[in-house]
């Protein structure tokens, strides 16, 4: 008897004493710095954000960084749980469970200060001005639709860092990106000589503001529950300060 109880004594602490596998979630993302980037600590932002939101629920969030457009194609077929992040899209809401926004974003149009741009009411106005924009973003619906009916003159670059280089050289006149994103590339002396940053100006009147989210693949078994997890995640984030905190560490340049 004693000896039956010292062997099931044993087997609790050796039970006791192996780890818990954490449950995971796989997430398809690509560079958008300082939002999201594998270059940086926490993976940018908004990775951070996702990571922590879903570690308050006992979830370890893996992340796989590849070109937007690949990263949309293989979590809408469920290679991946979700995908972080995307811009408000009528497009990819067919395709996509969106959780509560984690962000919200401005979309500028940078240009050189040498290169007034001008007034104008709708996008229609601006058939003169030759955009770039980069692959796989969304955008608005009117901007692709005018581009491709060819009222907007619209010229596609696999890269932000590329269209702003455009810019630079005079190839293309504007390039519409999120506005913090677009500054601190221009400041990063890895890709433009000092003094760049200063030739360019933003248009005062946005392409668009935009809420920004994390977006699971519809019709996938664990979307529901993963979406939810996600969200009370967050919630408890921006309830407790972390979110908060997060951010400006943004802003001072942890990222």
């Amino acid at each position: 008897m004693m000896r039956s109880a010292a062997i099931f004594l044993l087997a609790g602490i050796l039970l006791m004493t192996v780890p818990v596998r954490a449950e995971t979630v796989t997430i398809a993302t690509g560079e958008f710095p300082p939002w999201t980037t594998d270059t940086a600590r926490h993976g940018g932002f908004i990775n951070r954000v996702v990571s922590a939101a879903f570690a308050r629920k006992g979830i370890d969030a893996k992340f796989s960084y590849m070109p937007w457009k690949r990263a949309e194609v293989e979590t809408k077929v469920g290679r991946y749980d979700a995908s972080s992040f995307w811009f408000a899209s009528q497009a990819l809401e067919n395709d996509f469970v969106p959780s509560q926004p984690i962000s919200h974003h401005q979309e500028v149009f940078f240009h050189l200060k040498s290169k007034p741009f001008p007034h104008w009411q709708t996008l229609s106005d601006l058939g003169g001005v030759k955009f770039g924009a980069t692959l796989g973003y969304t955008y608005t619906a009117e901007f692709w639709e005018l581009a491709k009916t060819g009222q907007l003159n619209v010229e596609v670059a696999a890269r932000d860092l590329l269209n702003l280089k455009k810019v630079a050289v005079g190839r293309i006149d504007a390039f519409p990106m999120d506005e913090i994103s677009g500054w601190m590339l221009l400041s990063n002396a890895k890709f433009f000589l000092p003094g760049i940053k200063e030739l360019f100006a933003t248009e005062r009147r946005p392409l668009r503001t935009t809420p920004a989210y994390l977006l699971f693949p519809a019709h996938r078994p664990r979307t529901a529950y993963l979406a939810a997890k996600f969200n009370a995640g967050l919630l408890e984030l921006k309830n407790d300060g972390t979110y908060d905190r997060f951010f400006q560490e943004m802003i001072s340049g942890v990222y």
